[in-house]
């Protein structure tokens, strides 16, 4: 297709070309679906938080908070991912926010700091949403970044290089929770940083990025009795 051609329809690229004449770039939200995806996320971190030892938190709330802001914004307009249905991604990214809220005491316990939101997706300024990779929570006083990595199905864990940062201030760490299982670990990445270069592959799975399977010894069960200190 010439550029002549191209900008005779009215486009300057190709990508845009084929997304037009393809009908992709009609977005569609299904608000039924996104509906019953928010009814079963409540449910799921309902559950979960059950088998933590720390205050109970009210995830309807967090839920409805979360999805109203990202309305009343148009942020679920702007969801896409290697071209996965906006409800699908909207679904995902909530499993994140959400398990960063319900990790969070758990998190400030191993690393004995105390926690907030950081980062891009952070909603208490919605006006400059979007999908970056800056990590999850931040201790400004003690100088600590997490970022935090949940699973849904189980299996191996893995982690991709391009997540694995050091900060020239901060100190970095990466938690990984695997919800299908009960089970963590939580990693310093300059421990990753002198992995072996073997040590990383190309995961068909994410698109070839390279990745570092955690091994199975160095997950720890969070529902395990006096786990932690401090109970309710």
């Amino acid at each position: 297709m010439s550029k002549y051609y191209r900008s005779s329809l009215g486009f300057s690229n190709a990508n845009d070309t084929k997304d037009f004449l393809t009908g992709k770039d009609i977005v569609s939200i299904n608000f039924e679906l996104i509906e019953s995806y928010n009814e079963r996320l409540i449910e799921i971190f309902s559950r979960i938080q059950t088998t933590l030892p720390h205050p109970q938190q009210n995830f309807e709330r967090i839920v409805l908070e979360a999805y109203h802001t990202i309305l009343s914004h148009d942020i679920l307009y702007s969801l896409s991912n290697h071209g996965r249905a906006p409800e699908l991604v909207y679904y995902v990214w909530m499993q994140g926010h959400l398990s960063s809220a319900l990790f969070k005491p758990l998190l400030e316990e191993e690393l004995h700091c105390t926690l907030s939101q950081n980062g891009a997706d952070d909603l208490s300024n919605p006006d400059t949403f979007s999908r970056k990779s800056d990590p999850d929570l931040v201790d400004h006083e003690k100088k600590i970044y997490v970022e935090v990595q949940s699973g849904f199905k189980g299996g191996k864990i893995d982690i991709k290089k391009s997540k694995v940062k050091t900060d020239a201030e901060y100190t970095y760490y990466i938690a990984c929770f695997d919800c299908f299982n009960g089970q963590y670990v939580l990693l310093n990445t300059e421990e990753l940083l002198t992995l072996p270069a073997d040590a990383w592959y190309n995961n068909p799975q994410w698109e070839g990025a390279l990745c570092y399977t955690v091994p199975n010894e160095r997950l720890k069960e969070w529902n395990k009795p006096n786990l932690f200190n401090r109970t309710n």
